[in-house]
């Protein structure tokens, strides 16, 4: 393995280390922060897909663990839309150039971290059918382009869900089944390289000790002043990737 090749590992570990840190700590934000780093060091379809499989196996262990509280038919719409738009969107990821792709990434950036700092919370929103629909559909492309496809289904769950054991399971239940369709689609149109199947195997033993370590600190440091960072650094790193793509 040459130097380049390390050096890619060792940064990989450290992004999924801090990505599920900040998880562990707040209950989301791994595939934010995986992506505000990862597609510097890796190419966007690489870093998509990674981060993707990554995020898909702490919902797994929620999933199995909260299993006889997942609400199988509010998942139904909901898991239609995503499957429809994140088809669509991994084809258009596919077809297009990484500046592209990077700008884009830096627009959807920097509207979640305005989302978060001034909105999350006050969105309501009626829990029917076609709210659902919409929200996976929202989803979908988000997950397909982005590999970030939380909030519109955060939102709809939260409203939808009759306490929070059964949105924690259900969310998390729908993000395995989109997040595994994801993954298919995704590997089929050659997104998965050496550099994801290693990734793989060092992000899963680092994400563990991330969440962990989040778990263990989570009452000894404050979690709002934790959440504004990363989304400052959400807001920065948007206009950063803006600028690079346009010069």
């Amino acid at each position: 393995m040459d130097a380049e090749f390390i050096t890619t590992l060792l940064l990989i570990a450290v992004v999924t280390l801090g990505a599920s840190y900040v998880q562990g700590i707040t209950g989301f934000g791994f595939g934010i922060v995986a992506m505000i780093f990862m597609p510097t060091f890796l190419l966007f379809t690489e870093a998509n897909v990674l981060s993707g499989i990554l995020g898909g196996l702490g919902s797994l262990l929620i999933a199995f663990e909260l299993r006889k509280l997942i609400s199988f038919r509010n998942l139904l719409f909901p898991l239609f839309g995503s499957i429809v738009a994140n088809y669509l969107a991994v084809l258009f990821v596919k077809s297009a150039k990484n500046d592209v792709l990077i700008l884009l990434l830096g627009f959807m950036l920097v509207i979640l971290s305005i989302y978060f700092f001034f909105f999350s919370g006050k969105i309501k929103i009626r829990p029917t059918w076609y709210a659902g629909l919409i929200a996976g559909i929202i989803s979908g492309i988000m997950s397909g382009l982005f590999a970030i496809g939380g909030p519109p289904v955060v939102v709809y769950y939260i409203h939808s869900e009759r306490d929070t054991d059964h949105y924690l399971a259900t969310i998390s239940a729908y993000f395995v089944l989109s997040g595994t369709f994801s993954t298919v689609v995704k590997a089929a149109n050659g997104f998965i390289t050496t550099n994801v199947l290693i990734g793989l195997a060092v992000g899963a033993v680092v994400m563990t000790v991330g969440t962990l370590l989040g778990k263990l600190t989570r009452n000894h440091v404050n979690e709002t002043v934790i959440k504004r960072s990363v989304y400052a650094v959400m807001a920065l790193s948007g206009i950063t990737n803006i600028i690079t793509a346009i010069v």
